[in-house]
């Protein structure tokens, strides 16, 4: 394989820049989230935005591991290095958060079914569990776990099942110092099988979901309940069996071929069926019949679609469900042409699909940059390979993080001692400032009132004279207003109310008293009411109380100026407005 020039290693950022980033990400709406993927035989990076409106990627790249460097570890974690260092130097967006996914020796997924407890017991009871699971080779404790509590059984005997991944130390810190390398900040560190749970909690199509992660050298079978991770399970069949059955089927024909041959061969041609058992397919060394090229991969398929068959029984029953709502195929095995149809043929009543060919996809091909993906063939290709990487940059990377407490305190202690050295000087930078600000006005306002005092004793004497003048005016205004009250005529008000108390018919009820002046020396007193009357005349009742007005010494011209009566009322009722003058 032709290789590519490589930029030189990306510095390591300093603790200030990733301080920096880690604010920016917390005060802002958008956040880009670097995420990696590491396998047997790809190397798969994509860096994710987060946006209000949902992600956008912006750049991802997918580079196979060169045949010769695949089994040299010292040559393979340097083309890992260099290829991730090209890539976090020439992406357009630049971002201190990583999240990478672990697989591999050291890393174990557990099921268990555990007593309903307290947080806490329950943690003590897992670890209790694991000491018993853990290959005896490895101490315990330096073992980190989490777990996620997946179902709750609510009987006679309350339980709960548990999904927990327990990982080594050593390895642990093996990916936290990678990441650190490249000048990252740790934000999610998990399983490939729970970070698949979040690409397959986007998806969003049937409530108990398989994913079938067809890898290189073996395949990973996870079950999700609503994108929470319920069971997994290694099965060591990968893509590279085939390609060894295929190389056998190539090497009869004669030849030296290599295993590189086998794998384009794969790619392009894949696993014939049963119709093309006697169609030629061309290689380098000749043409090969379809029923050739079955049998050599036969014992693999046949092993492979085993152990899916038994696992997803496993699970169902273990699990108490009718059926498996839906199998997704994916990794870079899931390209092989035909894959899906074999595993369809022999996996009867069980849907399966490729996540590539899902319609959410469309969603995600609508996130692309022109500039950067200008074939979708290409990105339906990719995404076999990034069905991982895309399940950490999405939502939380999955229910689980194992990220080491000791990590996230660091990074707390980092942010906290960035408070202290710079956050703490600004504001007293801003206080002092605004100190000096404040005491400025206060002078200038200081030399304002002094001014101003001056010039009030100036005017001092014309003051006292205008005061004077103003008290001496109140007090003529008010002796005015007193000689013109004494004057004038006014109506014994208290006398009125009193007459118009005693004059009034019980069976009558006032509403409202309006005067108007109609002269100089007249005012009219409205008065508007209703009267009810029982076994009376309403009208003698009224005349009643109009010749009261008439006979009172406080009113005269009395005079009835409307009625009404209520016919709806089941009591005779009628309203009424009479008008008079006043006595003074």
């Amino acid at each position: 394989m032709k290789e590519e020039k490589i930029p030189p290693f990306s510095k390591k950022k300093s603790a200030f820049s990733e301080v920096t980033s880690l604010i920016k990400d917390f005060f802002t709406f958008t956040s880009s989230t670097i995420g990696i993927d590491i396998g047997e035989g790809y190397i798969k990076i994509v860096q994710f935005q987060k946006t209000r409106k949902g992600y956008t990627i912006n750049d991802y790249r997918i580079r196979a591991i060169p045949f010769k460097v695949k089994d040299n570890q010292r040559e393979k974690e340097k083309f890992i290095k260099e290829f991730i260092a090209e890539f976090i130097s020439q992406s357009r967006i630049k971002t201190s958060l990583g999240r990478i996914a672990i697989r591999g020796s050291g890393i174990f997924i557990f099921s268990l079914l555990m007593p309903l407890l307290p947080e806490k017991d329950l943690r003590g009871a897992i670890g209790i569990e694991l000491k018993k699971r853990l290959p005896y080779q490895i101490d315990f404790a330096n073992v980190h776990f989490d777990y996620i509590i997946t179902e709750r059984l609510v009987g006679e005997t309350s339980q709960v099942f548990v999904t927990c991944i327990a990982v080594d130390n050593k390895v642990l810190d093996k990916y936290l110092g990678f990441l650190k390398g490249f000048g990252l900040r740790p934000e999610v560190i998990n399983a490939d099988a729970d970070a698949l749970g979040s690409l397959v909690e986007f998806i969003g199509e049937g409530q108990y979901v398989g994913v079938l992660d067809m890898g290189a050298r073996d395949s990973c079978l996870n079950f999700y309940k609503k994108g929470t991770l319920q069971f997994a399970r290694e099965i060591p069949i990968g893509g590279e069996h085939i390609t060894e059955g295929i190389l056998k089927a190539i090497a009869s024909l004669g030849g030296n071929p290599s295993f590189e041959d086998a794998e384009n061969f794969k790619r392009h041609c894949g696993i014939p069926m049963r119709e093309e058992a006697y169609i030629d397919f061309y290689t380098d060394f000749g043409a090969l019949k379809g029923n050739q090229i079955t049998t050599a991969v036969r014992p693999s398929l046949e092993r492979l679609i085993t152990e899916v068959s038994r696992t997803v029984n496993f699970y169902i029953r273990a699990y108490k469900l009718e059926q498996l709502d839906i199998l997704y195929i994916t990794g870079g095995a899931s390209r092989t042409r035909n894959i899906d149809k074999i595993l369809s043929t022999n996996l009867k009543n069980l849907p399966i699909k490729r996540i590539d060919k899902l319609e959410p996809l469309k969603v995600v091909k609508s996130w692309f940059v022109t500039d950067v993906f200008r074939h979708e063939l290409g990105i339906e290709e990719a995404v076999s390979h990034l069905a991982v990487a895309f399940g950490l940059c999405l939502h939380k990377g999955g229910k689980i993080n194992i990220i080491p407490p000791r990590e996230k305190m660091e990074q707390k202690a980092l942010f906290l001692m960035f408070l202290t050295r710079t956050v703490f000087p600004f504001i007293l930078f801003l206080t002092l400032g605004f100190y000096a600000f404040f005491y400025g006005k206060y002078l200038l306002y200081k030399i304002i009132i002094a001014r101003l005092q001056g010039q009030a004793q100036k005017i001092a004497p014309i003051t006292k004279e205008i005061e004077s003048y103003l008290s001496v005016k109140k007090i003529y205004e008010e002796r005015e207003s007193l000689l013109k009250k004494a004057i004038g005529e006014q109506p014994l008000w208290w006398g009125i109310l009193k007459e118009l108390s005693n004059i009034t018919p019980k069976e009558i009820v006032l509403y409202s008293l309006e005067i108007k002046p109609t002269s100089y020396s007249t005012k009219t007193l409205t008065i508007t009411g209703e009267a009810i009357a029982k076994v009376t005349n309403l009208d003698l009742v009224i005349a009643e109380f109009t010749l009261n007005l008439n006979g009172s010494p406080f009113f005269r011209k009395a005079n009835l100026v409307s009625t009404e009566r209520d016919v709806s009322s089941s009591l005779p009722r009628a309203k009424f407005k009479i008008t008079c003058e006043l006595v003074y």
